[in-house]
């Protein structure tokens, strides 16, 4: 029988399988919305895109593709996410849901078996 775990482990190969053209959003467009998101009285539908998408990836890949410890907030990992695309503009054309899984396997990785 497959298990939740295995079903969304597919989901997400399948997503990130697919090539820089065709993603929905890129890290340019991640990197936009993070400005408005850090600029005081910024374009606020912006901001919440920008924390809702890093949501919905980290929503999907905890604790299989990258394992956040108990007490990391939202915050925490919206700021991890936000200091790798500033320390990588090189990897803004790649798809965002990417550079989001590369900024938190790189700070939350999965202990080793």
């Amino acid at each position: 029988m497959t298990s939740a775990k295995q079903i969304t482990l597919l989901l997400v190969t399948l997503i990130f399988s697919g090539t820089a053209s065709a993603a929905f959003t890129d890290g340019n467009e991640l990197q936009r919305w993070m400005v408005q998101d850090e600029t005081q009285g910024g374009n606020y539908f912006q901001s919440g895109l920008f924390r809702g998408y890093i949501g919905g990836v980290v929503d999907v890949g905890d604790g299989i593709l990258f394992c956040i410890p108990t007490g990391v907030t939202r915050g925490q990992y919206v700021a991890v996410v936000a200091k790798y695309i500033k320390a990588h503009p090189e990897k803004w054309n790649q798809d965002a849901s990417a550079l989001v899984v590369n900024a938190m396997t790189k700070a939350f990785p999965c202990p080793k078996n």
